[in-house]
């Protein structure tokens, strides 16, 4: 027997046969019981998943029904040994070979690390067992909407690792033609147009390859806010002039490398760019591959900021590649971690502090003006009680992060940048589920929620630089204006628009008065203090 999932819900029997599962309720039932296969689901998550807030009057007896019905189904199917009921609930527990999503990936996970003949040939076999969608009518429900966004983005890698292999093979044509209408229908996946542009070009498509380029960018810009990453940029530069005269990219090349903190925790650190140092704080959680990847909002300027700057960036402990585990999510703990950096990289230096990382950074500069040569504040705050008042709210978005963080993901998305389409929203949140586990990112969030640095602000001579967007969702531009009315040293540049951190058509102007602060203030000549 067979269990299929990629594609509409149904069953197949040994001989390769459709076995039928009569009525909505039996596929339902065995869709929320596949996507969470090999774990014990509560009949009353079963009853809340099959029912909604439209209960029978009897939920025990109608879920006994539909589980009665389903075993029923599954021993037409030929197997009467995996549905069971466990302590309060019912486990479906299906072998390897069992479930399709598990076969599928299976064979993913098999593609990695070996020669493209062979990913041809796995990856064939993969993505030859998707009829359609992920669970089909139950993809957009709670059912399965976690499993089934997983698969759909392990299909769409998938894809364009298939069509990478048939490139390498010296088969371009037939990735041009696979690629061209999945790029059509997911315009903003970066390794799918490169690959796409390499294909074109191998073909002798060059100006189909420089057209592709063209409308990601304006993609990007339109829907993301973003600017192409660092590898179509070269991929471009090859296809004008050859790959020998492709730029690199600082950031693209970021390297990098763990420090072990006092206090034991272990925080992964890269540095980019030449210039006067600047220690870069990405904010509530984040993930330095993501970052150099150019996906991540911030990629852009920080790509830009190391043609003028030394950009050192970390991941905060237990976020992106720093690996926990966390013990202490609060501000002192935070604070720690960035004087350990600092120190490290060697003082003194500019701190660059985005989204949620503001406090963190005045709480420094108060602490260690000497260590300080300027502050460049980015969609911050110092005082989050005082910004974020509504205690409810912020009650609300830690739980959804804590026990929905696909859902959450993309709630936080639509916060960065309003308006998003499915496909942006889809790319925004997966930057947020690369960056951070569920119970790390609500855990930061909620002691976010506590940081107050507005008592240190009269204090804070060093020279500050405050950018924040008028229309931001997710820090109110209140908090950037308080911010800057209570530091005795500081230039408010307010930015239009609704997002929340920079946007494409703004990042060059951004990118000069950030330079320009932080040459005007860096310490000329003085060598770097590595063990103060």
């Amino acid at each position: 027997m067979l269990v299929r999932v990629l594609g509409e819900v149904s069953l197949l029997t040994s001989s390769g046969e459709e076995s039928p599962l009569p009525g909505s309720r039996q596929s339902a039932l065995l869709a929320a019981l596949a996507a969470r296969c090999g774990e014990v689901v509560s009949a009353d998550r079963l009853v809340e998943l099959l029912w909604g807030h439209r209960a029978p009057d009897n939920p025990s007896a109608a879920l006994h029904s539909a589980v009665f019905k389903l075993r029923a189904s599954l021993a037409r199917a030929g197997r009467t040994d995996v549905l069971l009921t466990r302590d309060k609930g019912y486990v479906l527990a299906l072998g390897p070979d069992d479930l399709d999503a598990s076969v599928f990936t299976r064979l993913v996970d098999s593609a990695r690390d070996v020669e493209p003949d062979t990913v041809l040939r796995v990856l064939s076999s993969a993505l030859a067992l998707w009829r359609g969608t992920a669970y089909g009518g139950f993809a957009d429900t709670d059912v399965a909407y976690s499993e089934a966004l997983r698969l759909e983005e392990l299909r769409r890698v998938a894809v364009e690792q298939h069509a990478a292999a048939l490139v390498e093979t010296g088969r371009a044509a037939e990735a041009v033609s696979v690629l061209q209408p999945f790029v059509s229908e997911h315009p903003l996946r970066d390794s799918a147009r490169l690959c796409l542009m390499r294909a074109l070009g191998a073909v002798g498509r060059t100006a189909d390859g420089l057209d592709q380029y063209q409308e990601h960018r304006r993609h990007l810009a339109e829907e993301l806010g973003l600017e192409p990453s660092a590898a179509l940029r070269e991929a471009q530069a090859a296809l004008l002039t050859g790959p020998a005269a492709a730029p690199r990219s600082t950031l693209q090349d970021l390297s990098v490398r763990y420090l072990r903190t006092a206090a034991g925790s272990t925080l992964a650190y890269g540095t980019a760019g030449e210039g006067p140092p600047v220690v870069v704080q990405l904010g509530w959680v984040s993930s330095l591959d993501v970052v150099a990847s150019g996906r991540d909002p911030r990629s852009a300027l920080l790509e830009r900021l190391t043609g003028d700057l030394s950009l050192t960036l970390f991941d905060r402990n237990g976020s992106g590649l720093s690996p926990g585990p966390v013990s202490d999510f609060g501000l002192e703990a935070s604070i720690d971690e960035l004087t350990e950096v600092v120190r490290h990289v060697g003082p003194p230096v500019c701190l660059m502090a985005m989204s949620a990382a503001g406090p963190i950074a005045l709480a420094l500069a108060h602490r260690r003006p000497e260590w300080v040569d300027s502050l460049v504040l980015f969609g911050t705050f110092a005082d989050a009680p005082g910004t974020f008042r509504n205690e409810r709210l912020r009650g609300l978005v830690t739980d959804i992060a804590r026990t929905s963080w696909t859902i959450g993901s993309k709630l936080f998305a639509d916060l960065y940048r309003p308006g998003l389409s499915d496909e942006a929203a889809w790319h925004f949140a997966k930057v947020f589920r690369d960056s951070a586990e569920p119970e790390v990112a609500a855990s930061y969030l909620e002691a976010t929620y506590e940081y107050d640095a507005s008592a240190l602000l009269a204090d804070i001579e060093v020279p500050a630089l405050v950018l924040h967007y008028r229309g931001d969702r997710l820090i109110p531009f209140q908090g950037g204006q308080e911010l800057a009315r209570g530091l005795p040293n500081a230039t408010f540049v307010p930015l239009d628009g609704q997002v929340h951190l920079p946007d494409a058509a703004d990042v060059e102007t951004i990118q000069r008065a950030i330079v320009a602060h932080v040459l005007r203030h860096a310490t000329a000549g003085q060598p770097a203090d590595r063990t103060s």
